[in-house]
């Protein structure tokens, strides 16, 4: 498949992005999805097999080497002190989630 200015290839039902120096995803690849107006869920598929479904962009900040997600299904916890902590090296793909799937 062809890529284009952004790094991506475009799959059946999801976007995959490609690597860089073939061990990590780029933050402007993950910036650009996050991104999206309108915003479409998006599922992480990590290299330990685990995935992590995104609803809402604004839980979640980028830097150059990790992505943090704001958790929001603890009590009693507050967004800035209870945050997972991503590294770009371990997200392998990441595809556009449909409205249903999402709401499983």
């Amino acid at each position: 498949m062809d890529t284009d200015e952004h790094g991506w290839e475009e799959g059946l039902n999801c976007v995959i992005f490609l690597c860089y120096n073939d061990s990590a995803m780029m933050p402007d690849a993950v910036n650009f999805e996050l991104s999206r107006d309108p915003f479409v869920a998006l599922r992480f598929s990590l290299s330990d097999g685990n995935t992590l479904l995104i609803t809402n962009p604004g839980l979640c900040f980028i830097n150059r080497g990790a992505l943090y997600i704001a958790r929001i299904d603890r009590p009693n916890s507050r967004l800035a002190d209870d945050l997972d902590c991503i590294s770009l090296r371990h997200i392998v793909r990441i595809e556009q989630v449909d409205d249903q799937s999402a709401a499983a």
